[in-house]
Formats: structure tokens, C-alpha cells, sequence
């Protein structure tokens, strides 16, 4: 069973470099986890880099997609990397851990869900944030009452973000 879960997700990791290279997938990049010369592919490592002329402008917001040893039957879980504090999203628990419904089981996942979808369902949660559903319930106050303050401070955690990265790098 583990190495038909280790096809699937090479096929899939393929298919998703397939996409950046095709453009499919935008300002994004993915490795997978490399341990003792060996390739994890139960863990990626993906970045999301924010697009030009969007609130998230400038940042690099790297995560890690992981495999349950169940899937395709069970989703991945996406969890973005912390720097310095809770990573400030309305829809990101303070674990980094991500609420969105294609990686919900119950909503909107699926065993035929595929990693390129995946991967843009995330690109696009970073910039539309769900008030309906928020982890962060004043951060959606916020976002629903004055978007011009909400920007304010997401741009002021992009900025925070970078540089606390920054920092873990020297």
C-alpha cells in the first residue's frame, strides 16, 4: 500500500512542476523532503510568493504539505511555516494549520482532488480570505468593517514576516 501512495505522489509532485512550468501555477515553487539522501514524498515544501499588486505584495510564505499515510483516501494537511508569531490569515489556525474546504474532506476534498488543485486552491486562499469561516475572528471583524485598515495590517505582517525569515536565515 506505501508504495502505491509513493507513485501517486510522485505522479502528482510531477504534475505540479509541470504546472509551474507551464505557468498553471504562479509565483509558487515546490521541493519535496529530503532525509538521509532519500525523497519524502509524504512531505513538500511549498512556497508562495505574493503577487505583485495584492496585500501580500513582496512576501515569501513557505508551508509544508503533508501526506497521511491514508491518502488519497484522507487530504493533506498545509501548514504554513511560522517566523516570529501566528502567521496573520483569518482562515490560519496558531499552528499554522490552514481551514479551507478542498482540504476538507466533509466539503470539498475528495480521493480524485489533485495536488495541482490543491496547490491553487491555496494560491488563492491567501488572497481571498473566507470572513465566514475565520480562525481569527478579529481579524475578520476588521476585514469585514474597514478593508482599507485590513490591508494596512496584512502589509505590515508581510513586511514583519520577511524579516523575522530574514533573521532565521543568518
Amino acid at each position: 500500500m506505501i508504495d502505491l501512495v509513493n507513485n501517486r505522489l510522485e505522479i502528482e509532485f510531477n504534475a505540479v512542476l509541470n504546472a509551474i512550468d507551464e505557468g498553471v501555477l504562479e509565483n509558487m515553487s515546490v521541493e519535496v523532503d529530503k532525509q538521509n539522501n532519500s525523497i519524502n514524498y509524504k512531505k513538500w515544501i511549498v512556497t508562495i510568493y505574493g503577487k505583485e499588486g495584492t496585500i501580500w505584495e513582496g512576501g515569501e510564505f513557505p508551508g509544508f504539505l503533508n501526506f497521511p499515510k491514508s491518502y488519497p483516501s484522507e487530504p493533506p494537511q498545509y501548514y504554513w511555516q511560522l517566523h516570529g508569531g501566528q502567521f496573520q490569515h483569518m482562515n490560519v489556525f496558531e499552528n499554522g494549520a490552514t481551514c479551507i474546504d478542498i482540504l476538507n474532506n466533509k466539503i470539498g476534498y475528495t480521493p480524485a482532488t489533485t495536488c495541482v488543485e490543491i496547490l491553487k486552491g491555496m494560491e488563492g486562499f491567501l488572497y481571498n480570505p473566507n470572513p465566514k469561516s475565520p480562525t481569527m475572528k478579529g481579524l475578520a471583524k476588521i476585514f469585514e468593517e474597514n478593508k482599507e485598515q485590513y490591508g494596512k495590517l496584512v502589509k505590515a505582517f508581510v513586511k514583519h514576516y520577511m524579516i523575522e525569515k530574514e533573521k532565521k536565515k543568518q
